[in-house]
């Protein structure tokens, strides 16, 4: 079975010389019409419909990665919004932690004050042992508060072992005694110090574990857009 497209041929006239001439109509030959099969015609029909195909399942491909970037964006959004309030957290323990060290370091600076007129009353006490043991407590005490910061492990244990010298040595209680007020401040500060390393090893935990979960995540992410990329 076969068609033509019907082309109207092209006619060109033409008026030459005076109005009492006759007029010359010349026609020009017609070029052959183009001529299409039913079977031409099916299969650029078929052809056309697959490409058709082929771009709707590239579309559908696209649309759903998108769907897949945008859940992955959403998801990432929860997690990185969750994250900055543990850091929140985090610095508000911190903020304490930097206040009760602080409060340390000015308890350390009135024990400081307190050991001067004592250092003065051994000096005048009579007995070598005596002087000698007191001497090596003060020297292990002004060693405490250099090393306050950096050790505060060790610093505990010897606090300890000054207020067990210091109870032994004294006489009956006595708030006006600078050995007794000594005691106060040494408990009062063997307690912030006990406070300050349980914290601190809280604190430390929880900024491994924010750290561990930071870095999981963003290997998570790197690994999820290389795989969607791919």
């Amino acid at each position: 079975v076969s068609f033509a497209l019907n082309i109207k041929p092209l006619t060109t006239t033409g008026t030459i010389g005076a109005v009492t001439s006759t007029a010359t109509v010349t026609t020009a030959t017609a070029s052959a019409p183009p001529v299409m099969t039913y079977a031409q015609l099916e299969s650029l029909i078929n052809k056309w419909s697959l490409e058709l195909e082929d771009q709707e399942k590239h579309f559908l491909h696209q649309a759903t990665q998108v769907n897949a970037w945008d859940r992955t964006l959403i998801e990432n959004g929860e997690k990185i919004t969750s994250l900055h309030r543990e850091v929140e957290k985090v610095k508000l323990d911190q903020k304490r932690l930097d206040q009760e060290l602080d409060f340390i370091l000015s308890q350390q600076k009135e024990l400081e004050d307190l050991l001067t007129p004592l250092e003065e009353s051994v000096k005048e006490q009579s007995g070598t042992i005596y002087l000698q043991h007191a001497d090596e407590e003060r020297e292990r005490t002004y060693k405490l508060a250099e090393n306050i910061d950096a050790q505060l492990k060790r610093m505990a244990q010897d606090l300890k072992d000054i207020i067990e010298h210091l109870n032994t040595s004294g006489g009956p209680a006595d708030t006006s005694d600078p050995l007794q007020q000594i005691c106060k401040i040494l408990n009062a500060h063997m307690d912030s110090l006990q406070w300050i390393d349980q914290n601190s090893a809280l604190l430390q935990r929880k900024v491994e574990e924010v750290t561990k979960v930071c870095e999981s995540r963003r290997k998570e992410q790197e690994r999820s857009f290389r795989i969607t990329f791919d």
